[in-house]
């Protein structure tokens, strides 16, 4: 006979999944990162490109339409997510950037890492996982090698197989190749990491894999197979391929070159030809689909070794990039184009087939492996756990997320998009009315209050992650701020999926979807009151947990405060 223990929770709660009392081994962890992957995928409705594992991974677990990047170029792009810290004026400012010292890009303007905090392998090494670094993960081979136990970058990234193209001195855009698969870097790496699923099978120790893809960045170098799934004749230029944003400012702009700086048959000045244009596209898609096949590779070898139910599989793309979009390439730019990337998350006992369309960043990824790892947050992040959104897509994550390139600093909301730079140039996109960003409406006086209103968020958001490296993280002052406020003053949980727990049962819930706060600081919940058998178990995210007896059968009632550590 069961028997059930109803709730009534004061300050607000929610019933999560129930889970057994049984504690599970750590999970292992699949760490996906693809080199300049936009959406374009067939999940996330592109149409023309083919990808079947990536769309098949999204099917397995969670995919996040609205994930932005904090800087759209790799090197900073990549220490800032594996941070899990802001980009600020001084820190990962350009590709160059290193998380474990300072760099200086071309122009002499120094950027600092932020060696003194453990990035993403780091703390799960500390917390017993043994870890890999494998292909591009940091833009540096080397940094930060004290939280890896395996590094191999694999090969170049210009790892060309034609006999034309090699020791020529020749570097042509793209390169279609009859051979097989493994005779990239890409397909060498594939193997590889198979192996070491193969060797992690039988034992206890948890393993942080990683497979940094870095196709389908240029060249767009791929084996023949993968560029036949695409007609060229059937690829079109985008609508928006002739001009540039409308009264977009000058700042905006980029001369794309990584692509004219570096390959021969590109010019260096001008655009491209409509037919190399479209050569071009076709070599992102042949890349995107060799790397979807190699994805692919990893997945089944996971099932056929039986450890997809124990590993949590993240798939990131480090920016976006333009295939022409506004005359432009390559990636570099405050537009959507570059901001925007892929996110899919699968995670053991979450279900699967969702969609979040909330606004996440990818700083936000730490957080969230360490909670769907179980580890406790180091004190450091400034990203918010997505947990909470696998447990219910419909949650708002966030209202406001932010981002910056070089001078330029952006943020965007649910329906605008506000950037500005050190010179006073300014732009705004009403995403609502301008999905494609074709006009900048930043002078129209209907918008005059919400550039206002952006303006002030991107001054209030860098005085509250502005700090160096000798700040005191547990004392850093925080802006005017309005206080964290409950949805209601008291729950019922007959509202919920799961109005009971059960006697002899590990019982589950989370508290933080229930709260709304302005400014999406970090909170700390606490029980104030209620029968000793649920305890708040993790703080930071809102999380209650306990086993009830017998003795505790019929209503039970807890008071439960939030604090974001401002206000009082």
């Amino acid at each position: 006979m069961k028997h059930f223990i109803f709730l009534s929770l004061i300050f607000g709660a929610f019933i999560a999944n129930v889970l057994t009392a049984d504690s599970p081994k750590s999970p292992h962890i699949l760490f996906i990162a693809v080199d300049d992957l936009r959406p374009e995928l067939n999940c996330y409705g592109a149409e023309r490109s083919i990808s079947p594992n990536i769309d098949r991974l999204a099917a397995m677990g969670t995919l996040f339409e609205n994930a932005y990047v904090q800087v759209p170029v790799c090197g900073a792009s990549r220490a800032s997510l594996m941070s899990g810290m802001y980009p600020t004026e001084k820190r990962f400012t350009w590709y160059g950037t290193r998380f474990d010292k300072p760099t200086s890009n071309q122009w002499g303007k120094s950027c600092t890492g932020a060696p003194n905090i453990p990035d993403i392998p780091d703390w799960f090494k500390q917390n017993g996982y043994k870890t890999f670094s494998m292909g591009k993960i940091y833009h540096y081979a080397n940094d930060n090698v004290k939280a890896w136990d395996l590094i191999d970058r694999v090969g170049y990234f210009k790892a060309y197989q034609l006999p034309e193209n090699q020791g020529t001195g020749k570097s042509p855009a793209y390169e279609s190749a009859p051979v097989e698969y493994n005779a990239y870097p890409t397909g060498i790496m594939t193997d590889k990491i198979i192996q070491q699923m193969r060797d992690a099978k039988d034992s206890n120790e948890p393993r942080f894999f990683t497979a940094g893809f870095s196709k389908p960045h240029l060249p767009f170098v791929a084996p023949k197979k993968y560029w036949d799934l695409y007609n060229e004749e059937d690829l079109a230029l985008p609508s928006n391929y002739t001009f540039f944003p409308k009264d977009a400012p000058s700042s905006s702009n980029s001369d794309w070159g990584e692509l004219r700086n570096m390959y021969d048959d590109i010019p260096s000045e001008g655009p491209v030809s409509d037919e190399m244009a479209l050569k071009l596209i076709h070599g992102y898609l042949a890349c995107v689909s060799y790397t979807d096949d190699m994805i692919g590779k990893l997945l089944d070898e996971l099932e056929s070794l039986e450890m997809l139910d124990d590993t949590i599989i993240i798939l990131w793309g480090d920016h976006g990039f333009q295939l022409g979009d506004h005359t432009l390439w390559c990636k570099h730019t405050l537009y959507e184009t570059s901001m925007h990337a892929p996110l899919i998350i699968s995670a053991p006992d979450y279900n699967s087939g969702q969609r979040v369309n909330s606004l996440v960043e990818m700083v936000d990824i730490y957080p969230t492996l360490c909670e769907l790892a179980g580890l406790e947050l180091p004190i450091h992040l400034q990203g918010k756990s997505l947990v909470a959104t696998m447990e219910d897509p419909d949650a708002i994550h966030k209202k406001a997320i932010y981002g910056r390139y070089h001078s330029g600093e952006t943020v965007r909301t649910d329906r605008f998009q506000y950037s500005e730079w050190s010179n006073g140039d300014k732009m705004l996109y009403d995403h609502k009315k301008d999905p494609n960003e074709d006009v900048n409406v930043v002078a129209d006086p209907k918008y005059a209050k919400v550039a206002e209103a952006l303006a002030m968020a991107l001054v209030k958001h860098r005085e509250k992650i502005e700090y160096d490296e000798d700040t005191d993280l547990e004392a850093i002052d925080q802006i005017d701020n309005l206080a964290p406020e409950w949805n209601k003053s008291a729950f019922n949980q007959k509202e919920t999926r799961q109005p009971v727990a059960t006697v002899g049962n590990e019982y589950q819930a989370y508290v933080n979807w229930r709260v709304k706060d302005p400014e999406s600081d970090s909170l700390t919940y606490a029980k104030v009151s209620g029968p000793a058998w649920l305890k708040m178990s993790n703080a930071k995210l809102g999380r209650v947990t306990g086993i009830p007896t017998k003795s505790d059968r019929g209503i039970n009632q807890f008071s439960l405060s939030v604090s974001d550590g401002i206000n009082p």
